[in-house]
């Protein structure tokens, strides 16, 4: 029974505690006490009391006085607006450095890589299968003109050339049979024809004797029988000789098959000694002494250092092939001059080839296949404004200042120098000025501030 008088009074005396708290008076937002209440002035006072109508007056003045004193407050004490205090309110707009936009650069610049290539080279093949017999130069070697290079065995190549020899000894015994034949059929052929003609007089003498009755009928037949026989073999000699001219020019064929086969025997023995086709330098060396090769396998790569080429492609945009090659000059990272010997446009890949050879005596330090950083000068058709690569976004486009705020223009770029680009732009003139200070996210008609380089230099 006490529990369920207790209970509800505690339930009762908490809510009462938590209502006063709730409606108790907050402190300022320092932390001080409460304000005090102000009453009214006592009947007492020491004031001279005011007339009704100035009482009225000035009751409405005070009252009107705090909201006038609150529209002239200053924003800090209206809350933190866009514009007004606070971390964004004090920041001020975006600092820049320009440039004026003053077309006065004629002369631009590229900086390229190139590959160095040997015009005149050659790469030495095995023409058998074949074994590396001695190595007779190393990589880097200079040889001379028919110079051994290496030396190679291989039996089947001997081989090869003594059956082909072979064969031609024998075509050749051939050729000689058939000729001594063709004589012999000659001869004979007259000797054939004089005894058909013998045997054609016996026929005729037989018929004549046996139309009189003055032989037998088997003296006739005989005497036909030698004439037919005797005209078979004049016809049979008649067909070989006509069968010798075709005999003769398929073995005369043959022969030369066999030749021309022999020739290429001597050639795959002779290579076996492999020589230096042309004085050079050995640029690699592929095999090693003893090693089995396969016909067609790699032996020596050899080129002429005074051949040697270097290659670059040049983006089309800056169309180089519009000018004289003796206009174009190049240096490379090692301070060696070069010049253009062919300029190529090559569409298909958006490049231009340009093929440049050692300026005078220079000498080249490269080897085929090397890389080179060079650096090609040109002079371009009409002058353009330098800027700092700083100053271009996306390769199209820069921001010009005019009136406090910054507006985006199209260019072209026409080469590139030391300190950055050579532009032009329909939107430049004398008072135009290219902001150089690389924003993060620029748009037209965002607000800006001039500020001048450290180094007072343009940059």
């Amino acid at each position: 029974m006490l529990k369920k008088i207790i209970i509800p009074v505690v339930i009762v005396a908490i809510a009462l505690g938590a209502y006063r708290m709730m409606n108790a008076p907050k402190e300022n937002s320092y932390g001080g006490r409460p304000a005090t209440p102000v009453s009214a002035p006592s009947p007492e006072s020491s004031e001279p009391k005011a007339k009704p109508g100035a009482d009225a007056r000035k009751t409405d003045a005070a009252q009107a006085a705090p909201s006038e004193a609150k529209a002239k407050a200053p924003a800090s004490s209206r809350g933190r607006g866009f514009r007004g205090a606070g971390q964004l309110g004090k920041q001020g707009a975006t600092s820049v450095e320009i440039v004026p936009a003053l077309a006065d650069k004629t002369l631009a610049q590229l900086d390229l890589f190139g590959v160095i290539q040997a015009q005149h080279h050659t790469r030495l093949s095995a023409t058998s299968n074949a074994r590396v017999l001695a190595l007779d130069v190393s990589e880097g070697q200079t040889v001379e003109l028919g110079q051994g290079l290496l030396s190679l065995s291989a039996d089947s190549a001997q081989e090869a050339l003594t059956q082909r020899r072979s064969a031609q000894q024998e075509l050749a015994a051939r050729i000689r049979n058939e000729t001594l034949k063709h004589d012999n059929d000659q001869a004979s052929l007259a000797i054939d024809r004089e005894l058909l003609r013998i045997a054609k007089n016996s026929v005729d003498r037989f018929t004549s004797l046996n139309s009189q009755q003055l032989t037998s009928g088997s003296d006739y037949e005989a005497a036909l029988r030698a004439y037919q026989t005797q005209l078979m073999s004049v016809q049979n000699r008649q067909l070989t000789l006509a069968q010798y001219t075709d005999q003769m020019a398929q073995m005369l064929a043959q022969r030369d098959a066999l030749a021309s086969q022999i020739r290429l025997a001597k050639q795959a023995v002779a290579d076996l000694q492999v020589m230096a086709p042309f004085a050079g330098l050995v640029a690699k060396v592929s095999v090693t002494q003893g090693q089995e090769l396969r016909s067609g396998d790699v032996l020596v790569e050899l080129y002429d250092p005074t051949s040697l080429a270097l290659f670059v492609r040049v983006p089309l945009r800056y169309r180089l092939d519009q000018l004289d090659a003796t206009q174009i000059s190049a240096v490379d990272s090692q301070g060696y001059a070069w010049q253009v010997e062919a300029l190529r446009p090559i569409n298909e890949s958006g490049a231009q080839r340009l093929t440049l050879v050692p300026s005078g005596v220079n000498p080249v330090a490269f080897l085929p296949g090397s890389h080179v950083a060079l650096t090609i000068s040109y002079p371009i058709a009409e002058p353009a404004v330098e800027v700092p690569v700083t100053a271009v976004y996306d390769q199209q486009r820069v921001y010009l200042f005019a009136d406090g705020v910054i507006n985006a223009a199209d260019i072209e770029i026409l080469g590139r120098t030391q300190r950055g680009y050579l532009v032009r732009s329909p939107d430049f003139n004398d008072s135009a000025s290219v902001v150089t200070t690389r924003l993060k996210t620029p748009v037209s008609g965002m607000a800006v501030a001039i500020v001048t380089p450290k180094d007072g230099a343009r940059p």
